[in-house]
């Protein structure tokens, strides 16, 4: 009986313990989608990295910019560090010489933005 409780209680406790561990992996920095606003002008420009992170993380969580124009996305955000054929790309100065983080906006046929994504470069 006592290995039936002790089995039933670990049952109980893993799913918990995961999602503490979760929480506190994550952070308790939850974005609030009905407080995101866009950037102010030229704040992604002027930003340092943890400006920049933000401002990915909240308009990227949110999908602010879901639905916007590529002239849209470059006045709210300023030019992009490169341009590709469906997307525009933009760094998050990190510091040192490898390669930086990047926000990538992706473009559907129509010219709006279908889907944004953020790449950390790995060390492999």
């Amino acid at each position: 009986m006592k290995w039936v409780l002790l089995v039933l209680g670990l049952f109980v406790a893993m799913p918990v313990a995961f999602f503490v561990a979760l929480n506190l992996l994550t952070g308790d920095e939850n974005t609030d989608c009905s407080k995101v606003r866009d950037p102010a002008p030229g704040a992604w420009q002027a930003g340092d990295f943890d400006t920049r992170n933000r401002i990915a993380r909240d308009l990227s969580l949110c999908e602010r910019l879901q639905g916007r124009s590529r002239e849209d996305v470059e006045t709210l955000l300023g030019p992009p560090t490169a341009v590709r054929r469906n997307a525009l790309i933009y760094e998050l100065p990190a510091g040192g010489a490898g390669p930086q983080n990047t926000w990538i906006l992706f473009f559907d046929a129509g010219g709006r933005v279908s889907d944004t994504r953020y790449n950390v470069p790995t060390a492999f």
